[in-house]
């Protein structure tokens, strides 16, 4: 399922979320990555070098969460991308880090959910 919530500021902090992409296992992940990655991130006009950097680093993190031989069954897996909320700069040199979340379950309860979540910054 594509999401692409409008920009929410997170509490303040500093951060937009540009967009949602829920993930279940299916063998046309990585497609479904690269589409939405490129349309999600079209609005930064970010080098093909860097785009393809957070699609490899994306698709690997999805990969390795939806194994099968994994400890841990997700249904899905959230793929969510951040962006500073004043992205005046005039510099334009990006970077990213990448955050793996996992919700604890509680007995009884259904698997927890497991987040990927990519933060972009400007460097400068």
């Amino acid at each position: 399922m594509l999401t692409n919530p409008p920009p929410d500021n997170l509490n303040g902090n500093g951060w937009q979320i540009l967009g949602e992409l829920e993930l279940t296992v299916n063998p046309d992940t990585d497609h479904t990555i690269n589409k939405w990655l490129a349309a999600t991130l079209s609005p930064l006009d970010l080098s093909a070098d860097f785009l393809n950097k957070i699609l490899t680093s994306a698709q690997d993190a999805a990969a390795r969460a939806m194994q099968t031989k994994t400890v841990i069954k997700f249904p899905h897996t959230h793929l969510l991308v951040f962006v500073p909320e004043d992205r005046a700069s005039k510099v334009q040199t990006w970077g990213f880090f990448r955050i793996e979340k996992i919700e604890s379950a509680k007995a009884g309860e259904s698997p927890p959910d497991h987040a990927i979540e990519f933060y972009l910054y400007l460097e400068g």
